[in-house]
């Protein structure tokens, strides 16, 4: 007898352990963990981005790594008017506003944003010193709304995402950037700046797989955008 009760608790206690696991993943898949949310941004800033390169006057190179860092680069954009580095930013609360407070520092909501801030100047110079050419530092936002969809701080540019293609393109030229020019820089590029995927250990790379990473997806030209 008391060897089947012992075996019912046991019972009972596994099921309950399967059903808070159950769970758990549950609220984990719908909230999302932040390296996926992270990569979802990435893919539709690439979306956006694509078109620019299809008539051979820009080139964009995706993930690549900070070298001599374990940082990546979201997306090294490289064109008539120079080169562009650009860092996704998926804060999806589309009832939150981007602010700039009277210190300067940039907030999402009632989040200070500062130190991103800080992260993609960074960045940019890392950028700018791989390649020897000025790097312009661009925030492209997913989801917050951005005043006016343009928030210009102290060497850095916010954007919201959805206005980023022709942000891009109202760009004043940079003289001697032509096709010519474009096609070397991203060849050296390329070179400079590994695949961040390359960088990384096995279980990273599988970590970003399972967390749903894909390479944007190649696109057909059907008309300038």
């Amino acid at each position: 007898m008391a060897a089947e009760v012992t075996g019912s608790f046991a019972f009972a206690g596994a099921l309950g352990c399967v059903f808070m696991i159950v769970a758990l993943r549950h609220v984990y898949r719908g909230k999302g963990s932040s390296w996926a949310k992270g990569a979802a941004g990435e893919r539709r800033t690439a979306r956006i981005l694509a078109p620019l390169t299809w008539f051979g006057f820009y080139a964009v190179l995706h993930d690549r790594a900070v070298p001599r860092s374990r940082a990546n680069l979201d997306h090294v954009l490289i064109g008539r008017r120079g080169l562009v580095y650009i860092d996704t930013k998926n804060w999806m609360s589309e009832r939150v506003r981007i602010r700039v407070d009277s210190r300067g520092r940039l907030w999402c909501g009632n989040y200070c944003k500062q130190n991103e801030v800080d992260t993609v100047r960074w960045e940019a110079g890392h950028v700018a010193a791989a390649l020897g050419w000025p790097a312009l530092a661009v925030i492209a936002v997913h989801g917050a709304i951005v005043p006016g969809s343009v928030v210009q701080l102290d060497g850095v540019t916010v954007v919201q995402a959805s206005h980023l293609r022709r942000y891009l393109r109202r760009l004043p030229k940079a003289p001697g950037w032509n096709r010519a020019m474009v096609r070397e820089t991203a060849r050296v590029a390329d070179r400079r700046l590994k695949p961040a995927a390359a960088t990384e250990g096995p279980s990273s790379v599988s970590q970003r797989r399972r967390n749903g990473y894909r390479r944007p997806p190649a696109r057909r030209p059907r008309g300038r955008r």
